[in-house]
């Protein structure tokens, strides 16, 4: 059979890098699985940082103290899991946990263990906060704890081993930046589908006004707006629509990009929607900013009023600082000096 008719259900697996017990009962769990051949129909997507933990024994933040052994798969059972097949991810603080929310959206994994410490802040990271948050919208399976991953492979395993099978290799193509990653099976050795860090370009590099102006027409620009600004956010899309339909194209969350489009049907030739906000649209330009198909980001903020989804917005930003070469423009006033200054003086 050809890799790419291989079909699997995906679970998404990672755990607290400063929490010993969660890696630990982590490591117990996988212990004694038995890889018969209906788990065989499974495949883990292991974030780096939690892969490095279990599978090599690197050393838990704040724990150096502890024996790795402690909170290491066995040998036998590593063979297995690299012999079945694994998906590794980058390490959170590289994307990893916003590329596996990115899979969430986009229906390709249905089921994860998030083995996260309700004693440190690991938890409250928003990253994290927003992947749990995408898993109840899209109703896929957190198994939290070893009691409820223990009675998923008793009562359940068997049934959602036929759900939602996914080809192999996972293939994510990003619009922004025409940019596919492939991921396909990792083995024990290092291979170009298990990395360790997300593939960021910076080919978009401005160190003048003229290098600027002849890079707008390359140049993919964000829009996002919380729901109490977007009606300050169309004024604004008003009254830069021949700025903005310089760029190359425009990405924003399904009800942005929809506003956008009926208040400049002009700039309806460019705009690329995602899912709104809330169904994990902002974690999508997350993806697209790491993937490098990103390079302006204009995120006019409501500093008055909480948000309900704030953690994927959070994100987002946080997105921008690992790619430190997007520009940012985190309010109204920045923006519209930003278009006065720099972009409606170019022809």
């Amino acid at each position: 059979m050809e890799e790419t008719e291989i079909k699997k259900t995906f679970i998404g697996v990672l755990a607290s890098h400063d929490n010993y017990e969660a890696n630990k009962t982590l490591a117990e769990i996988f212990n004694n699985l038995e890889f018969t051949d209906l788990f065989k129909q499974f495949r883990f997507i292991f974030t780096n940082g939690t892969y490095e933990r279990l599978f090599n024994g690197r050393t838990i933040y704040g724990h150096q103290d502890r024996n790795p052994a402690d909170y290491a798969i066995k040998p036998d059972i590593k063979e297995s899991l690299h012999n079945n097949g694994i998906i590794r991810l980058p390490s959170t603080e590289d994307g990893g946990v916003i590329l596996l929310s990115h899979l969430i959206t986009q229906r390709k994994v249905n089921i994860i263990w998030p083995f996260l410490s309700p004693n440190t802040t690991h938890l409250l990271f928003p990253v994290n906060l927003a992947l749990l948050r995408l898993s109840d919208h899209w109703h896929v399976k957190k198994l939290m704890n070893k009691r409820s991953v223990e009675e998923w492979l008793l009562f359940e395993s068997e049934q959602d081993s036929n759900f939602n099978r996914q080809p192999i290799p996972i293939e994510i193509t990003f619009s922004g930046s025409g940019e596919k990653l492939i991921y396909g099976i990792a083995t024990k050795e290092p291979s170009k589908h298990s990395i360790e860090k997300w593939p960021i370009k910076t080919s978009l590099v401005f160190k003048s006004k003229n290098s600027l102006a002849c890079g707008i027409n390359d140049m993919v620009v964000a829009l996002i707006s919380h729901d109490e600004m977007k009606n300050r956010m169309m004024d604004f899309v008003t009254d830069y629509e021949m700025e903005l339909f310089k760029f190359k194209s425009i990405i924003a969350t399904g009800t942005t990009g929809k506003l956008i489009e009926e208040v400049s049907p002009k700039l309806s030739t460019k705009i690329k929607r995602y899912h709104s906000g809330p169904k994990g649209g902002d974690i999508e330009i997350a993806a697209e900013i790491l993937s490098g198909g990103c390079q302006l980001v204009i995120f006019f903020v409501d500093p008055l009023h909480s948000h309900p989804h704030i953690e994927d917005v959070r994100v987002v930003i946080g997105a921008s600082m690992i790619n430190d070469q997007v520009r940012m423009l985190c309010n109204e006033v920045q923006a519209r000096d930003w278009m006065n200054r720099l972009v409606r003086c170019i022809p």
